[in-house]
């Protein structure tokens, strides 16, 4: 105690070196502690479930003959009925689980929203080990009779945002796509699902699935040829994974051999692969879905960058450290001449490092909250993390921040320690002053810091700039459509009980009252929502073409409203736009894209031609093409234009999602509440998703390029400046050694050149290495950056080149004072300089 009250008092005595290394460590440290908090509840945090390490998720790879639907993207879900005989079959677990997610509109007491609907098992919780917060769970007999089981789990974060946590809720009904179900209870805090994302709003018996899901075309809880289940399991104790799936596998023989025999005139290559389907098991403890996959990369490059950066912090403080103990020589030769011994004045040294260290950690954390909730509050709510991810900094966050800081204390002290405490005894107390001139080691060490500072900045400095650069040639890829004064939003009005006919009298209808709005010029719609990573292809036959294989043509499609065209500003290249007269009791038609007819046509005019969705053995031609319009972007700013066919919606004989696009000749911004409005007169129960400019879509689709730019900068500018400060202190501390040399030089007869040549040369020697050694790194990183980049190459000439000549420039600028005062000394009191 004693030792560190000793430590505190020579820190405060060096306020300024004090402050200038707890707020460097501090931006490392905060910048670390930041993205470390993203990366655990991304990819190290464990489900909030009872012994997450027993769970497993089951897959089936292989072909499949029917419908097949997940909620997890590339999943492989089961049949309804496959999974509940398995369920009863299997011996491998403790039990298995099924879940679906399912879009819902929710309307409670007049207020309508959108949300997620999970549809579960009844023994889903129990299994999951998961507790209610109020009320209760579901149970097994909750789950028993298809229909007959109208109850309903609020999602927590949904109790909390929407019923202001109020108990009262149980025993209510919420509408959930037009069904009323009574709330029995709140699912624990902190759990969303099994599958990872934003947490959905409500849970719902799984059997209750074909009173939720409109449009069902067939019974799914009985047919065996519908695949739409994802399943999970809890392994016994001791169990292991390979234990497990080679268990189920055996169950699972016999659920395919009843599904090969439901195959219908089944080709020998298409039998075989069928037969040989096995079940697949996935370690469960993280969560299942795509997120984890899809955050790995851009979350560990991230962490790099921010570890990189505190590495010039440490250097930083370890030029500080190591100027301080060569002004402290005299008074450690004197601890040493009274019987101190080495060992205790390292360990001296090194607490004081190591509390510089918490220092700067503790305000980190300051800055790694403000950072994270910063990042958190602009991520769009299409990206599915909204209620999952916290800016609250819990215990694992705290834990790893102290262990960084003393882990970075120890390491940037130790060196510095170990060279303040080999001074030699003679000389140091001859010395007048105490300042004895630091060793060549030390001094190598000193420059060596620097240059690796340079070299990490340069690093930074090039992937900021590729990032900045793949950003700018996204924002000025050529859309094909004017994104000003545009508005859009949709609708699902099927969740509420529409039928077909009335979604198209509603579309009617809506469509009129939304071009009544004042400074509203153009309304229309479509199924498909324009640049929004949504796609729909269909097989097609053409009159006339022949496809080059046996697997027939495709092509992306949509279905859209009379005047679509116009509304986002795709021209007309030829032929005519849809009108209202398009409908059912009209010749069908389609318009097709440039790439359509280059693909299909080879550029020859295609009006008059015609197509037909499906392949030449189940339909004929019969889709006249009455217009050709210029290539947009269909789905992805990243990918170009792929042959794309259009057909009226009111030609549609099923209606689904439905995109509404309003131009305006005001500010669209003040359209949104009348848009609100005029839904609202229509049906104030159908929820109105996504409303937002069709600029700020676009904004959204570059979010990850946006975000990683801003903050690679960020860093990259953080480091430099770092480093530059880094750099002014060595020279400084170098000039001030050599003001005797530099007095002596000058008194002989050196101009201010030669002596300003000095530090130059220094400076010069120390920027080359750097900068051979950045660009060293950042060839060798290219191939992990690769896949973020958009329209360059890794190896960038122009970015490398302005990334070099900025570090260049501001590092000659912090040699600048350093240089003018080399040059200002007055020989006379240099000769007399100690």
């Amino acid at each position: 105690m004693a030792s560190f009250r000793i430590v505190l008092r020579g820190l405060l005595r060096t306020p300024l070196f004090t402050a200038i290394a707890i707020v460097s460590l501090a931006l490392g440290i905060g910048a670390n502690t930041a993205i470390f908090s993203l990366l655990d509840q991304l990819l190290l945090r464990t489900l909030p479930v009872q012994n997450p390490r027993e769970l497993a998720y089951l897959y089936h790879v292989g072909p499949v003959q029917g419908s097949s639907s997940s909620d997890e993207g590339s999943g492989s879900p089961f049949s309804y009925p496959a999974f509940r005989e398995m369920q009863k079959e299997q011996t491998a677990f403790a039990g298995l689980a099924g879940a679906r997610n399912e879009q819902a509109s929710l309307a409670y007491k007049n207020s309508a929203s959108h949300g997620t609907a999970r549809m579960v098992s009844g023994n889903y919780f129990g299994l999951l080990g998961v507790r209610p917060a109020i009320g209760r769970l579901f149970t097994e007999e909750d789950d028993r009779t298809p229909g007959g089981h109208p109850l309903a789990i609020l999602g927590y974060s949904y109790w909390v945002s929407s019923f202001g946590a109020d108990p009262a809720v149980l025993n209510q009904t919420i509408g959930v796509n037009g069904y009323p179900m009574t709330i029995v209870g709140v699912a624990q805090k902190g759990f969303g699902a099994e599958k990872l994302g934003t947490p959905p709003e409500v849970y719902l018996p799984i059997c209750m699935r074909k009173e939720i899901v409109p449009d069902l075309r067939a019974n799914t809880l009985s047919d065996r040829r519908s695949y739409w289940v994802t399943l999970f399991g809890r392994m016994k104790p001791g169990q292991t994974l390979q234990q497990a799936e080679t268990a189920i596998n055996v169950t699972y023989r016999g659920q395919l051999q009843q599904d090969v025999e439901l195959l219908r005139q089944p080709k020998p290559d298409f039998l075989a692969r069928f037969k040989a389907k096995k079940v697949i098991l996935k370690e469960g403890q993280y969560g299942r879905g795509g997120l984890r996959d899809e955050t790995r990369r851009p979350m560990l490059l991230l962490m790099g960058i921010t570890a990189l950066v505190l590495l010039i912090a440490c250097a930083n403080v370890a030029n500080l450290l190591l100027a301080r103990g060569a002004a402290r020589t005299r008074e450690v030769a004197v601890r040493l001449a009274m019987g101190a011994s080495r060992g205790q004045l390292i360990r001296q040294l090194l607490t004081e490092s190591c509390v510089l260290a918490v220092a700067g950690g503790a305000l980190g954390l300051l800055g790694a909250w403000w950072t994270v909730r910063g990042l958190l509050a602009a991520v769009p709510p299409s990206r599915g993390l909204n209620g999952y991810l916290s800016s609250s900094l819990d215990g694992r966050v705290m834990l790893f921040s102290l262990a960084l800081s003393v882990a970075t204390g120890i390491v940037f002290g130790l060196f510095p320690a170990l060279q303040a405490t080999k001074a030699d005894l003679v000389s140091s107390l001859k010395s007048q002053v105490g300042q004895a001139s630091p060793t060549a080691s030390a001094n190598r060490f000193r420059k060596s810091l620097v240059t690796a500072q340079m070299a990490i900045s340069l690093l930074l400095l090039i992937s900021a700039g590729l990032f900045g650069k793949t950003l700018l040639n996204l924002s000025s890829v050529n859309l094909g459509i004017r994104t000003d004064h545009l508005v859009t939003f949709s609708l699902l009005p099927k969740l509420n009980k529409y039928t077909d006919q009335a979604v198209a009298a509603f579309h009617e209808q809506l469509t009129d009252r939304l071009a009544a709005i004042p400074g509203v010029t153009l309304v229309s719609s479509a199924q498909v929502p324009v640049i929004a990573n949504s796609t729909s292809s269909q097989s097609i036959t053409i009159e006339g073409y022949t496809p080059p294989s046996d697997d027939g043509a495709g092509s992306d499609y949509n279905l859209i409203g009379a005047g679509f065209f116009r509304t986002i500003g795709i021209p007309l290249l030829g032929g005519r736009e849809f009108t209202r007269s398009d409908n059912l009791a009209a010749p069908k038609v389609a318009i097709v894209n440039e790439a359509f007819v280059r693909q299909f046509f080879a550029r020859q005019n295609p009006l008059g031609r015609h197509l037909a969705r499906g392949s030449p053995k189940t339909t004929s031609p019969d889709l006249e093409i009455v217009g050709v319009v210029k290539d947009a972007r269909y789905a992805d700013m990243k990918q170009p234009p792929p042959p794309v066919f259009y057909t009226p919606l009111q030609q549609a004989e099923r209606w689904n999602y439905v995109v509404f696009y309003l131009r305006t000749a005001l500010d669209p911004e003040h359209v949104a509440p009348q848009v609100r409005r005029a839904v609202a007169s229509l049906d104030p129960n159908l929820p109105i998703r996504q409303l937002k400019t069709m600029e700020a879509q676009i904004e959204e689709n570059m979010f990850a390029e946006r975000m990683l730019s801003s903050l690679t900068t960020a860093f990259a500018g953080l480091a430099t400046l770092l480093a530059a400060v880094g750099l002014y202190g060595v020279l400084a501390f170098n000039v001030a050694r050599r003001t005797r040399e530099i007095g002596i030089r000058m008194a002989l007869g050196a101009g201010a050149t030669q002596v300003r040549s000095l530090v130059v040369r220094e400076v010069a020697l120390m920027l080359v290495i750097g900068t051979m050694a950045g660009v060293a790194a950042a060839a060798a990183a290219g191939k992990f950056v690769q896949s973020f980049l958009f329209g360059m190459k890794p190896l960038d000439a122009a970015v490398y080149g302005l990334a070099a000549g900025l570090l260049w420039l501001i590092a000659m600028g912090a040699a600048y004072l350093p240089v003018r005062r080399a040059t200002s000394v007055d020989p006379m009191v240099a000769l007399r300089y100690e």
